[in-house]
């Protein structure tokens, strides 16, 4: 079978919209399928609808990257996005024309740092995973390339400096908290370290701007089956197929010249320029993170094992929609409405029949994921209304009741030695002994949650309806008193 090319899409008069020829304007660090699910597809937009016209530069961060299958495809790939928009159910592929090259920093590092010199080159995004951005102590300034991200970035800017070009707006997308000022802080150490002059720091601060931003997507990569299926219907092999949901948002910090240069938004694509991505980084975390640590473990003892099954469960879906709209959404400081609109867009996304998002899997580790994802909930709860989000504090006797059945009983327990620990030695515990014991855990909990007013005693009973009665009762009972 052919593979996809231009040449092999003008044969088969293709008649979408391609970018064959265009300046390289964005040099990418990260070519995995999230960003060719995420930032090129808006950027593939933006050059339809917009003066853009840019292309990518990708830069593979290990040499086992897919250097050879982007050049080979000439950078071309389909993105296919499934899922539930506004009610509809969405099943649609485009072709993506937005790359132009992968350079392999490891074989091909002068024509890396060629890039450097390329006045049309204007913005660098990454996606080096979560370990991506750290400072490594022993990368040298004359290695080829220096070891981690941030030191290749240095690199990349002091050879940009040297051409007297104009700096660069870099949009890292690591999924960590303030990525922007902490890639800039990676790369002031390294400069540091190689001793560069007193001028470079001065442009380095004045000429570029390392913009904070929330990125939120769910991409599943490249599928066999949906590969196939494509593959017989344009008769074309793509090794690069990406698919996603249809969901998409860019919250990106930024100082407001930036908007002017990269017009996302007036390609009508979910991308917002704000002054602090904090607020909107709590409202993913507490809603869409937290919704999930919420649900889990109510569902897994209710013999669920998808997520997108537990939204066709009345109990469970009421439970949600109570936890979210009732106890979330009130502790969060941006706008009420702004909130439900992205926590229904959430709830959606939980009900994608395109994604088998197992159960099993998001309760690894749950006991820190409450801690981060819940817990802050339940306090801001408590000090704003003086009483206990009844639904928050149900799903930790969930968690409680799941981890003390033990993977014996069918409900697989994955989280830290401790945590492993403190159940195996509490099996003869009663329920609310159980929970208070849980509760004053501070290791777990970063404090003693026995010292909140009412929250054992709340979650002891919630526990003790869940082994006497059942889930679906114990869900019943909660959400009765929660009303009250």
């Amino acid at each position: 079978m052919e593979r996809l090319t231009y040449t092999a899409l003008e044969q088969g008069r293709y008649d979408g919209y391609l970018l064959r020829q265009a300046p390289e304007r964005v040099l990418q660090f990260g070519e995995g399928n999230f960003l060719r699910g995420f930032a090129e597809h808006f950027i593939d937009v933006m050059n339809e609808c917009t003066d853009f016209q840019g292309k990518v530069v990708v830069v593979p961060p290990a040499s086992a990257g897919k250097t050879g299958r982007i050049n080979d495809q000439e950078g071309l790939y389909q993105l296919c996005l499934r899922g539930r928009r506004n009610g509809e159910t969405v099943d649609q592929c485009r072709i993506v024309s937005c790359i132009s090259r992968a350079v392999d920093v490891f074989e091909e590092y002068d024509a890396f740092l060629r890039t450097a010199h390329n006045p049309n080159m204007r913005f660098i995004l990454s996606n080096t995973t979560e370990a991506g951005i750290v400072y490594e102590p022993s990368s040298r300034m004359d290695d080829r390339p220096p070891a981690g991200f941030p030191a290749k970035l240095a690199r990349l800017l002091w050879e940009r400096y040297q051409t007297g070009l104009p700096g660069y707006i870099i949009f890292p997308c690591e999924l960590i908290a303030d990525n922007g000022g902490t890639l800039r802080d990676c790369v002031l150490r390294h400069a540091r370290d190689w001793g560069l002059e007193a001028g470079f720091f001065r442009w380095l601060e004045e000429e570029n701007a390392f913009c904070s931003t929330l990125v939120d997507r769910i991409v599943t990569g490249y599928s066999p089956e949906q590969a196939g299926a494509v593959a017989e219907a344009t008769g074309l092999e793509d090794k690069l197929l990406d698919v996603a949901e249809p969901f998409a948002q860019w919250i990106i910090e930024a100082p407001e010249w930036v908007q002017g240069e990269f017009p996302a938004e007036q390609a009508g694509l979910p991308v917002r320029f704000v002054a602090d991505h904090r607020p909107y980084r709590e409202r993913k975390v507490r809603i869409l993170n937290g919704g999930h640590t919420v649900l889990t473990p109510a569902a897994l003892l209710s013999g669920h094992t998808l997520v997108r099954t537990c939204m066709a469960d009345r109990g469970l879906r009421n439970f949600l929609d109570g936890a979210l709209f009732q106890e979330i959404i009130p502790t969060l400081s941006l706008p009420r409405a702004e909130c439900e609109d992205f926590a229904l867009a959430v709830e959606e996304r939980f009900d994608n029949p395109y994604v088998d998002h197992r159960l099993v899997d998001i309760a690894l580790n749950s006991v820190s994921k409450w801690r981060a994802r819940v817990l802050p909930s339940v306090e801001a709860f408590h000090r704003r209304q003086g009483a206990l989000p009844l639904r928050l504090v149900f799903s930790f006797a969930a968690l409680c009741a799941l981890y003390s059945r033990g993977e014996g009983e069918g409900c697989p327990v994955r989280d830290e030695p401790a945590v492993l620990d403190f159940f195996a030695r509490r099996q003869a515990d009663g329920p609310e002994a159980l929970v208070a014991a849980f509760a004053a855990r501070v290791d777990f909990w970063g404090r003693d949650l026995t010292e909140l007013p009412g929250f054992v005693p709340a979650a002891g009973r919630a526990m003790a309806r869940i082994r006497a009665d059942g889930m679906a009762a114990a869900l019943e009972a909660c959400g009765k008193e929660a009303l009250k």
